[in-house]
């Protein structure tokens, strides 16, 4: 994504989580409170740290269903605007106050008799992101095997 249009994205996000919060909308703070919060503007790392920051917050405040996480906000597909960012994305919502917990409700309810394994199916884009992150491409995240965290459950 070029730097104008990832400005622009973070400008969007920033606005949401302005009404998420029912706070005014005040343009003329926008770059101040990114530049106090994420740094140099002139990088491109700094709006793409914003960005993913807005978009894990935003997902977190707006949520209806846990399982929606799942199905939707993190069910990230290749024609996605926000896809290069996915996983930084998910990085920060699992460092937000019960960001994993609502993910692992999102699981189990999707994973309920609830649903129809046809419905479980479109969760492919979130399966996906799991699947690549057991190779460690989420950084901020354990990927250890299930096997091996059984064994150190077990140890402790």
């Amino acid at each position: 994504m070029k730097l104008r249009e990832l400005k622009e994205r973070v400008f969007e996000e920033w606005k949401d989580h302005c009404w998420f919060k029912r706070s005014v909308v005040q343009p003329e703070l926008f770059k101040a409170e990114i530049r106090k919060d994420f740094g140099d503007l002139r990088r491109k790392v700094t709006w793409e740290k914003a960005l993913c920051r807005f978009r894990a917050l935003n997902a977190k405040i707006g949520l209806v269903d846990a399982y929606t996480l799942i199905l939707s906000t993190f069910n990230f597909t290749p024609d996605d605007w926000d896809y290069e960012y996915r996983h930084q994305i998910v990085e920060e919502f699992l460092m937000l106050p019960n960001g994993l917990e609502l993910i692992k409700l999102g699981l189990e309810q999707l994973l309920s008799v609830d649903f129809t394994s046809e419905e479980r199916g479109k969760a492919h884009g979130f399966f996906e992101l799991v699947r690549t992150a057991t190779r460690g491409e989420l950084s901020g995240i354990a990927t250890k095997s299930p096997r091996k965290l059984a064994a150190s459950a077990r140890a402790s």
